[in-house]
């Protein structure tokens, strides 16, 4: 069974790295809040309902974050980039469906 829980496992380590992203629980389900360095006003928010979307949300998230590494934000993406930005992905995909499985 897919739970809210395994989202926020799987991406545990993403969101340790990432002080601008933060995922609060609350009463429609987990909101993904992406904060603008130390302003006190988040730069956007985004609801999870199911953890379904959840994972949706932090996996696209995660893909920024890992263009955003592998370019330095100088230059654009390359074919081999966005080939391994795509495994990254498909990693987590994985992860994903062996959490589910496992009950």
């Amino acid at each position: 069974m897919q739970t809210f829980e395994k989202v926020l496992k799987i991406f545990r380590d993403y969101l340790a790295c990432d002080p601008e992203e933060e995922v609060l629980k609350c009463s429609r389900g987990y909101l993904r809040v992406a904060w603008n360095g130390d302003s006190m006003y988040c730069a956007d928010g985004i609801l999870g309902r199911t953890p379904e979307e959840l994972f949706e949300i932090l996996l696209a998230d995660y893909r920024g974050c890992e263009e955003l590494r592998l370019t330095k934000g100088r230059r654009e993406l390359t074919k081999e980039d966005e080939i391994q930005v795509e495994v990254f992905c498909q990693k987590l995909r994985e992860r994903w469906r062996e959490e589910s499985q496992c009950g």
